[in-house]
């Protein structure tokens, strides 16, 4: 069997080689797929979310920037939500609140925060005034590496 190959060979040199290659670029292309789409992790957010467990916020946490924030009288209500590794807070501010006070009232809740939570979470905060002329809402993103909140409108 091995003689009927090896003259088959020697008759097809050309196309021997090509049906090698073939044959070796479809084990590689097999490879490839089958370790980046069906090998990888379980966890829609892949290694993003590692020392998760050694830096968790507290709920006493959340209800004291909860607290903070209703206590100064411009908030008609505050929600937190914790979602991979950012901290969403939205801020529904009465109508006479102005846009500065409100932003000030959201940087100072991130005292409430452990610096190794400051430097392992992301934070995003929406201010909403529900106006007669529809809703108006800012927001501002604090990332892990840095130290204050950007906000996107003012």
């Amino acid at each position: 069997m091995f003689d009927k190959i090896k003259n088959w060979i020697k008759n097809n040199k050309g196309f021997a080689i090509i049906l090698m290659l073939a044959i070796l670029l479809v084990v590689i292309l097999t490879i490839i797929f089958v370790s980046l789409l069906m090998g990888g992790s379980s966890n829609k957010y892949g290694n993003r979310l590692d020392g998760i467990d050694e830096v968790k916020i507290k709920k006493s946490v959340y209800d004291g920037v909860k607290e903070e924030i209703m206590e100064s009288g411009l908030a008609d209500e505050v929600s937190i939500r914790l979602q991979g590794k950012i901290v969403y807070t939205t801020i529904v501010l009465k109508n006479d609140a102005s846009a500065d006070k409100a932003k000030e009232i959201a940087s100072a809740t991130l005292d409430n925060y452990t610096e190794d939570e400051l430097k392992f979470y992301d934070f995003s905060y929406f201010l909403k005034w529900n106006n007669d002329d529809g809703s108006t809402v800012i927001t501002g993103n604090k990332h892990h590496n840095f130290d204050a909140i950007t906000w996107v409108r003012s």
